[in-house]
């Protein structure tokens, strides 16, 4: 069996389509989210300027091309279409609030490649290694979610940056953090995807969601999707993950980390060209504490709801859909539950508006998380992946209100974001994977963020940018954060939390 496994990783390694991206920074879902994007339509005409075009210029104005308008390097022959971008954040910054505090830094190094070969094959791949020192809030997030050393005096250790990677210490309140994520597509029939590797998803047309993002750390995983009947698909996705705290028993330098696996089923039709609805289920199916084990056979089966034969195991279930109104107007929803107690599930309303001016989008949405939703029956089964939430960065016991806008001309571009949170019995490390007392919070946090810059490369989200951030809650410390920095933006990494 691994033997074939191995086989059918290799020709993916080989074999490439251009349709698989890594690209799921909120600047690209923005684009994909307006009701007249067409991804297919975007990649070839992408494409044919490319091909068009590359015999009319010198190499300088080739070079110029290749920095502001392409990825840095690109090849197109007959069955070849390759792309290769470096991956950058350079920044600098201040709380003013604290002018005896640290300077904080991020110092990000990478590459990213992505590119086809043959017709219905793609990959996608991009390696990242980072240092940084961030803010006191983000500091105390990254290390209340930190490792747990069972034996050891100090029983949490280092910590995991939201959508990147665990870290280690570095100099005086920094962390050093790498992460590696790929992704492999094979399109054997027009009406049947294989994609396999360990980049994030995103279920949903928010900035957040309630059923799986991008906030958590990449997780090994298997998805298949089959369209039927031209408006119905049914998917499956098998991920492997993990609680990050050392077993207690082992053999080798360090203990290995807790298993678990998650299996996911959706349904979703295309009731026109204007509405979208999904069903999810996604069953956190346990795999030993001491010992690791293999999940129950009925785990590989492509059949929703099998979870629920196994009583240690945890079930999320979940309604999203999408509604079109003309060409600049797209509303949307999700329902979340995790049992029968209406009281805890979750839900988020949300609209995007664009072109209210040229080239902008308006965001509002709402999300209620009840304070016991994503809770396992033990500690160790809770809905998270490294520590993290594997829905929504804060995890849950809260409501929340994002109000985002952005708008662009000549390159030119500002944001702003304002987030706000009302903490209802929120417990901050309520759904880390050990028995601990975690005192239940009251709180309200707002989150306000501003950012004006230039966007040197739209394909890359290459920008030169200055960000204030000001961070006001009831219980911590008021900051007023201010970055400039230059940044290939291709992923996100959440830190309005």
């Amino acid at each position: 069996m691994k033997k074939i496994a191995f086989l059918f990783l290799l020709l993916f390694a080989f074999s490439t389509q251009a349709q698989e991206s890594l690209s799921v920074h909120s600047f690209f879902r923005d684009q994909e989210q307006k009701p007249s994007f067409d991804r297919n339509k975007e990649a070839a005409k992408s494409k044919t300027s490319v091909l068009k075009d590359s015999n009319k210029f010198s190499f300088t104005e080739k070079f110029k091309r290749a920095f502001l308008d392409q990825y840095l390097f690109e090849v197109h022959e007959k069955n070849v279409n390759l792309y290769i971008s470096p991956v950058v954040n350079f920044q600098l910054g201040q709380n003013w609030l604290d002018s005896d505090g640290p300077s904080l830094f991020q110092n990000t190094r990478g590459l990213y490649v992505k590119g086809e070969l043959l017709k219905n094959f793609s990959f996608c791949s991009a390696f990242v290694e980072n240092q940084a020192r961030f803010s006191d809030y983000e500091t105390s997030f990254i290390a209340n979610h930190g490792e747990f050393y069972p034996n050891a005096a100090t029983q949490q250790q280092n910590g995991v940056v939201s959508g990147s990677g665990r870290t280690k210490p570095f100099k005086d309140g920094g962390f050093d953090y790498a992460f590696a994520i790929g992704s492999f597509l094979y399109k054997p029939l027009k009406n049947l995807e294989i994609r396999a590797g360990n980049a994030p998803a995103f279920i949903g047309s928010g900035y957040r969601s309630l059923i799986l993002s991008d906030n958590s750390y990449q997780a090994p995983s298997i998805d298949v999707k089959y369209t039927f009947l031209k408006k119905w698909s049914y998917g499956l996705r098998r991920t492997r993950l993990f609680n990050l705290i050392r077993k207690n028993a082992y053999a080798t330098v360090e203990g290995y980390y807790q298993p678990k696996a998650s299996a996911l089923h959706y349904l979703t039709c295309d009731i026109n060209t204007k509405i979208t609805i999904g069903f999810f289920e996604n069953t956190i199916w346990t795999m030993g504490d001491t010992i690791t084990e293999k999940p129950n056979g009925l785990y590989y089966a492509p059949i929703p709801f099998l979870g629920l034969t196994q009583s240690e195991n945890f079930s999320l279930y979940g309604f999203d859909a999408t509604e079109s109104v003309g060409e600049k107007v797209r509303f949307y929803q999700q329902l979340v539950l995790s049992g029968f107690d209406i009281s805890q599930m979750g839900f988020q309303l949300g609209v995007r508006f664009y072109d209210l001016l040229p080239n902008s989008m308006f965001q509002v949405e709402y999300n209620k998380v009840g304070s016991n939703l994503y809770d396992g029956a033990t500690p160790n089964m809770s809905y998270t992946h490294y520590n993290l939430p594997l829905a929504h960065p804060k995890g849950q016991g809260f409501d929340e209100l994002v109000i985002r806008a952005n708008v662009s001309m000549n390159r030119f571009y500002g944001e702003s974001k304002t987030v706000c949170y009302w903490l209802k019995n929120y417990k901050e490390r309520g759904l880390l994977p050990m028995d601990h007392e975690s005192a239940a919070i009251e709180d309200m946090i707002i989150h306000k963020q501003f950012e004006l810059g230039y966007r040197i490369n739209p394909k890359i989200n290459f920008c030169l940018f200055g960000r204030a951030v000001l961070r006001v809650s009831d219980i911590d410390p008021t900051q007023l954060l201010l970055h400039v920095g230059l940044s290939t933006n291709l992923f996100n990494s959440y830190n309005d939390y």
